[in-house]
């Protein structure tokens, strides 16, 4: 990371981060052509876990290289400068995690229902029913996050 001023990686804070936000950006690439989309997760410690649909361009890539990088940013507010005179002393808080993995796809029922559930304890609040039909039928990324790091910008104390 170019601005050393600017990290703040630190277990407590990559937990505090991927709390707070509820999209991830998942970087593939495959014939040296990079291809990003953004995704729901769910995370245990630092092991990051995404539900999709079992086929798609997504699922091509991953099985051809399931190398892949994972950006989340909790977004702030702009802050204006304290003069009108320059500009370029604005700015903008943030939180954001970067960080490599690798693709592990999950096949066993039970931890793919253990993860559909922290699924809808997220973004539902609660967890949900599912028929067997429907958690079988549902692709469960696996990513163990390496070489985190976590940049800060702004009070966020």
């Amino acid at each position: 990371m170019r601005r050393k001023d600017k990290d703040v990686t630190g277990e407590e804070l990559v937990d505090e981060v991927l709390d707070a936000v509820a999209v991830c950006r998942l970087g593939m690439c495959v014939d040296n052509k990079p291809y990003v989309v953004p995704l729901n997760f769910v995370h245990q410690g630092t092991t990051l876990f995404i539900h999709c649909a079992k086929s798609g361009r997504k699922i091509d890539v991953l099985n051809s290289n399931p190398n892949v990088f994972i950006e989340v940013t909790r977004e702030g507010a702009f802050v204006p400068s304290s003069t009108t005179e320059n500009i370029c002393n604005s700015g903008y808080t943030f939180q954001c995690l970067m960080a490599n993995g690798i693709v592990e796809f999950v096949q066993d029922v039970e931890e793919k229902k253990r993860v559909l559930d922290a699924v809808c304890a997220k973004y539902y609040g609660k967890a949900g029913t599912m028929p067997a039909s429907e958690v079988r039928r549902t692709c469960i990324l696996k990513i163990e996050l390496t070489d985190i790091s976590v940049k800060q910008a702004g009070d966020w104390s």
